[in-house]
């Protein structure tokens, strides 16, 4: 090679050299032992190495632990006879961070004989860290797409209750305002009817007089039943306990509904056990209780129809039993029918009730820690049952 040629090249090489200290990469070339020869100043830069400082050294000293015997076996595989590869490990740096290099390495040979190995080595710690943050974030999103779904579900769970709540609400309006409309009407016809004849019959003007009693009692009993359940949903109701008679409460109910059985000729049968049965309650909410489902009987039993009380008494709890024989409870409504402003019936046969009766009795039973059930079939009739907790002589309240 003449001087022109020798000098042309030089100037070539020493190009390369500083087109390669321009990279971040690590470029690198080794001898057939691994060790290095030369590498770019830049890529040593990144490890905080001077180039200089690794000359001489081997390659294998930059590994991690953990990738250590990895790439010992690839370097091995590439000297006896694959011509390149390409894989990740993890390099450490002269301060001692690591960082993640994807790395290709290829072998140079002069026949069977391996002369040396070039690579270039890629700082993909960067990458890996966005990834690593993607991933995160994209555990994140599906997480936070499922709680959007399960509260989207939720609201749409929480619109229906409402519009349901609603729909009971404006029914119960309805229902109440015929409830209270009834009594009164009847009240006032017949107070304008005794007014407007002074003429009239004494037995006529007492028979009017027993209707409008009867009538003004029945709109109290619904304006304190509405006030009563009021009462109870804030929390402000305490039982008034006293030991008292379960048989005159019984009896003190059906009194209160005696007039109503004989409207609709009603054939109602009472049967109690010779010894009364003595019980801690509140003897003026319990009356109201069966009051309530004795005239709930009247109400949905149609004229000449059945209504049977019977009260037992078991080994430690008092069973109060009504049935009737009136148009009866769908199956599916039953489980509703002691939620405030629910009614149940057969569309033909119900009759118009303000949805607070039932409730207020399941809270009051509740709350004497009793139990109520019902048991009931369409066009056959509605048996309730009561149990509540007796006074034992032996063992005192319970």
């Amino acid at each position: 090679m003449n001087s022109n040629n020798q000098k042309q090249l030089d100037i070539t090489l020493s190009e390369i050299d500083a087109l390669l200290d321009l990279s971040d990469d690590l470029i690198f070339f080794l001898d057939p032992e691994g060790r290095f020869i030369k590498l770019n100043k830049l890529g040593a830069l990144n490890l905080d190495y001077d180039s200089s400082d690794l000359t001489g050294q081997h390659f294998f000293s930059l590994l991690d632990e953990i990738h250590y015997d990895k790439t010992v076996k690839l370097f091995s595989e590439l000297i006896s006879g694959e011509d390149w590869l390409r894989f990740d490990a993890v390099l450490k740096s002269r301060l001692g961070n690591k960082y993640s290099y994807n790395i290709t390495i290829k072998k140079f040979s002069d026949g069977n004989q391996v002369t040396g190995i070039g690579g270039i080595a890629r700082n993909i710690s960067l990458k890996i860290r966005n990834e690593s943050k993607i991933s995160e974030l994209e555990s994140r999103l599906i997480e936070a797409a499922r709680m959007i779904s399960i509260e989207r579900a939720r609201w749409k769970q929480d619109k229906s209750v409402l519009e349901e709540l609603n729909k009971l609400k404006n029914e119960f309006i309805s229902n109440i305002s015929h409830e209270l409309r009834t009594p009164l009407a009847s009240i006032i016809g017949f107070s304008e009817t005794i007014m407007s004849d002074p003429e009239m019959s004494p037995e006529m003007r007492d028979e009017f007089n027993g209707i409008i009693l009867t009538e003004g009692k029945r709109l109290a009993r619904l304006i304190n039943e509405i006030l009563e359940i009021s009462r109870m949903e804030s929390g402000k109701v305490n039982l008034v306990k006293t030991d008292v008679s379960l048989l005159s409460i019984l009896n003190e109910a059906v009194d209160l509904n005696r007039d109503y059985f004989s409207k609709k000729n009603l054939n109602f049968t009472f049967e109690y056990p010779d010894e009364d049965i003595i019980i801690s309650g509140d003897r003026e909410k319990l009356v109201n209780v069966f009051d309530g489902l004795l005239n709930n009987a009247v109400n949905f039993t149609p004229v000449n129809g059945r209504i049977k009380l019977l009260l037992h008494k078991m080994i430690k709890e008092a069973e109060i039993i009504i049935s009737d024989t009136g148009a009866g409870i769908p199956e599916k409504d039953i489980p509703q029918i002691f939620q405030k402003f629910y009614t149940a019936g057969h569309a033909a046969t119900v009759v118009p009730h303000s949805g607070l009766g039932l409730v207020f009795v399941k809270q009051i039973i509740d709350l004497h820690r009793g139990l109520i059930l019902v048991h009931s079939e369409i066009n056959k009739g509605t048996t309730f049952v009561i149990k509540l907790p007796y006074q034992n002589k032996s063992e005192g309240n319970l």
